[in-house]
């Protein structure tokens, strides 16, 4: 987790007992590396900051799906890195969030989090981006059922640690290969149902400090679905033990499609139009000569003859018309 206090709610999570708690969603410990990756996106507290306190979803070129309990201040205190990128890089591009989107009674003052997702709007766009679906309910519901396979993408930290929190987040993002789960446990209860995702997850392969908010990706014929963003887990969490089966939550955009909607359209009347390229074709001077029709008649000399084009043709001299 930031030093700067990105998610100043995890005082309250130390208090919690591990076998009860459920803790802010913190990076992807036993995972790969993903930098260059196109979708995850690091929240930074400033534009030159090196290290980040929450992960994000770069869905469209102005476009970041995060956890609405990152979002602790506001727009311009956020700034978004270059997708997939290193963020002790100075060099590389970060833009200014502009607007913020939150469910409507949105609260980070009690856990587990209802409703955890958040829409950032940037001022300009990034060019290097994923084309991506966004899952519906049902889709969700599905694959949780089947407990199919999904991917977690974040920076956080790395790892264990005895109790939260844990070491400075990862300066480059990592993911792991997880599955749903179809099993809610107990301590997500009090979740209204059917209005967020879960994964499965372990000692072994765990989300941690930094990774709320991080994109859980669904791959589908080849195309990248993203489903939600990291919310909260029970146990686990970078620390060394965990409960009888360890799980994570997601807030999703299934459910708050009319936020989706609204964020869209700002995007769309705050876009500038792009200016038309100029033509290289040369310009042409037209006259009302050049649009008059031409004729053509023929003239003739003894056996010569001779055809004349123009919109005024004369036969030449020792010529007649014929």
């Amino acid at each position: 987790m930031s030093k700067r206090g990105f998610l100043s709610c995890l005082v309250a999570a130390l208090t919690l007992s591990l076998f009860i708690s459920v803790s802010p969603a913190m990076s992807i410990y036993g995972g790969t590396p993903a930098i260059g990756n196109k979708v995850v996106v690091a929240l930074l507290r400033s534009e030159m900051a090196t290290n980040s306190g929450c992960s994000g979803g770069l869905v469209a070129p102005r476009v970041v799906m995060t956890a609405a309990h990152c979002m602790t201040s506001t727009p311009n205190n956020y700034w978004i890195a270059e997708p997939g990128s290193d963020v002790r890089d100075l060099s590389t591009k970060r833009i200014q969030a502009e607007k913020i989107y939150l469910p409507e009674g949105f609260t980070a003052t009690k856990f587990p989090y209802q409703n955890d997702f958040a829409i950032i709007v940037l001022k300009s766009g990034f060019e290097n981006y994923e084309t991506l679906e966004i899952a519906t309910n049902e889709q969700v519901l599905k694959w949780m059922s089947e407990e199919s396979i999904v991917t977690h993408i974040g920076y956080g930290c790395t790892v264990l640690v005895d109790v939260p929190p844990c070491a400075p987040t990862s300066p480059t993002p990592n993911q792991l290969e997880t599955t749903f789960s179809k099993i809610i446990p107990q301590q997500f209860s009090a979740l209204v149902p059917n209005t967020f995702s879960a994964t499965k997850i372990s000692v072994e392969k765990t989300i941690c400090g930094g990774d709320s908010g991080s994109p859980l990706l669904k791959q589908v014929d080849g195309k990248w679905i993203y489903v939600g963003a990291q919310s909260s887990s029970n146990g686990a969490g970078c620390t060394k033990t965990c409960n009888i089966f360890c799980a994570a939550t997601q807030g999703l955009p299934a459910v708050n499609m009319p936020l989706v909607e609204a964020a869209l359209k700002f995007v769309a009347s705050t876009t500038p139009t792009p200016a038309p390229t100029p033509s290289s074709t040369p310009t042409v001077n037209v006259t009302a000569a050049s649009l008059a029709k031409k004729i053509t008649i023929t003239c003739v000399k003894g056996k010569l003859v001779k055809k004349v084009m123009a919109v005024k043709p004369v036969c030449p001299k020792g010529y007649n018309k014929k």
